[in-house]
């Protein structure tokens, strides 16, 4: 669905969730935004049994000029479309209202079978989606300032202070908004009350830490979720601690806010671990959070508290995996086969062509950001599903042959440069050029048999993560020129010798 579609409707009522939060005000902002241009006769409305009260809610109503009101449940029919933004209609935490025709723009999982709906739960926030369905129509964005302040809040109060973003279109709005910074200052600022105060210190006294892998876990009173996040951030200062995980009760399960401040452990990765099965997680480095349902963990482990659980996963986690640094591992060359790469198109990247020599540059893909300074020894390469990795001008030279034909496959995000320090933006289908294996390069290549965790010599600071059934491979002419390749991509690019 676009925006577009719904511009036949002559009275179009927004509506947030019940108790709504500062993404969900954002969204129907921007919505509200894009309808009210159109010439639609357009409102946003809230439900529920309470109205709006917490602090930094009312300071951006105010502030940013939302005209959001609260409708009375018994206040009889909608006129027209009711659209609801970052909920579904008829689930739990939005209240039924009757109307002549409905719609849903939202980020969470659920089961809406609604024609008009778009839902993407791979977002962080409700505000990503609406921010990408205003640009795909032409609306300037950029032009209105309370818009990009409102966005930027949801998005940053959805994701813990962007700790748990992980789609590549989360960073996108992020990098891009021109926001009120003092606006900003103010909501965060505004945000925590004496009786959170309290929540925070009795967590802070009452931890619990697996000394084993100096990881520290802390229980807070039932609270607003962003509360979790001050008080992960407080306990990693602990020099006992170097990964922290926080954790309170709420509607359905359970809010977890993980931190960490060591390389072999990024936060994303850990509490997509933890999450496994019972839950989800949301991504970055070193901040991260993430939801345990309890619905799913007492149907999985009918006779554990979230505590023991939480004690006996992140041991499990802990022990799953082996730690590789490229440098210096030296690999038993007889567990390895040797493979060439299938003769399939390809594509590579010269970044001098378009940036000046030693441009800092940070790599976007839907495996995440990797950071590198373009000296001309490299190019990057772009593999079948997008991935992309650096090269060795000199590697590739005896490795590929620049092809005459077009690198046109379909990727599911188009990968990225930013370039420090002003920020510039490159989509890299723009600077794609085709290539193709010669077949005279051989890799060395095993089967993953536990969980892997290696620091490739050319970026040591960050991990490639292998899991089991995956293949670490390197090649044939350089013993530690190690790289993890995921088991689909692996079988579709290589073959046996």
């Amino acid at each position: 669905m676009r925006l577009k579609d719904l511009n036949r409707f002559d009275n179009i009522t927004i509506q947030c969730h019940d108790n709504p939060d500062p993404d969900a005000l954002a969204s129907a902002f921007g919505l509200y935004k894009y309808f009210k241009q159109n010439g639609n006769n357009v409102r946003i409305i809230y439900s529920g049994p309470f109205k709006i009260r917490k602090s930094n809610l009312l300071l951006m109503i105010k502030e940013l000029d939302i005209p959001v009101s609260y409708y009375s449940p018994d206040s009889g029919k909608i006129d027209g479309l009711l659209l609801t933004a970052d909920c579904q209609y008829g689930q739990g935490n939005v209240t039924k209202l009757k109307a002549d025709d409905l719609a849903v723009i939202d980020h969470h999982n659920g089961t809406c079978d609604l024609e008009l709906s778009e839902i993407h739960p791979e977002l962080g926030g409700c505000s990503t989606l609406v921010w990408k369905l205003m640009s795909d129509e032409g609306f300037d964005i950029l032009s209105d300032r309370a818009l990009c302040t409102a966005l930027y809040y949801g998005l940053m109060t959805d994701t813990g202070n962007f700790s748990e973003i992980s789609h590549p279109l989360d960073k996108d709005m992020h990098d891009c908004l021109i926001i009120n910074e003092a606006q900003i200052r103010l909501f965060t600022n505004s945000n925590i009350t004496l009786e959170e105060m309290r929540i925070t210190g009795e967590a802070l006294a009452g931890y619990a830490c697996i000394s084993n892998y100096s990881c520290g876990i802390l229980k807070a009173d039932n609270c607003d979720p962003n509360i979790l996040g001050i008080i992960s951030d407080m306990a990693l200062q602990v020099a006992e601690f170097n990964v922290v995980i926080a954790f309170g009760h709420v509607s359905g399960g359970y809010k977890l806010s993980v931190r960490s401040c060591i390389k072999e452990v990024l936060a994303d990765e850990f509490v997509r671990a933890v999450t496994d099965g019972v839950g989800s997680g949301g991504s970055h480095d070193y901040k991260a959070g993430g939801f345990i349902s309890e619905d799913k963990l007492n149907a999985k482990y009918p006779s554990i508290s979230i505590q023991d659980y939480l004690d006996k996963t992140i041991r499990t986690y802990f022990e799953s995996f082996s730690i590789i640094l490229a440098a210096e591992y030296e690999p038993d060359r007889s567990l390895f086969r040797k493979y060439v790469k299938n003769k399939l198109t390809l594509g590579y990247i010269d970044p001098l062509s378009f940036l000046e020599k030693n441009t800092q540059i940070k790599v976007r893909t839907l495996e995440g950001d990797t950071e590198l300074v373009v000296d001309g020894s490299f190019y990057l390469m772009v593999g079948i599903l997008g991935e992309v990795y650096p090269i060795t001008i000199s590697k590739f030279g005896s490795s590929y042959k620049k092809a005459d034909s077009v690198f046109d496959r379909q990727l599911e995000y188009v990968p990225r440069i930013y370039a420090e320090p002003d920020g510039r933006v490159y989509e890299l289908y723009d600077h794609i050029n085709a290539c193709v294996p010669t077949g005279t390069s051989y890799i060395l290549a095993t089967e993953l048999d536990k969980n892997v965790k290696l620091f490739t010599k050319w970026y040591d600071e960050k991990y490639m993560k292998g899991e089991k059934g995956d293949f670490i491979a390197c090649r044939e002419d350089d013993l530690h020129d190690f790289y993890i390749v995921r088991r689909d991509i692996f079988e579709m690019t290589y073959s046996p010798v």
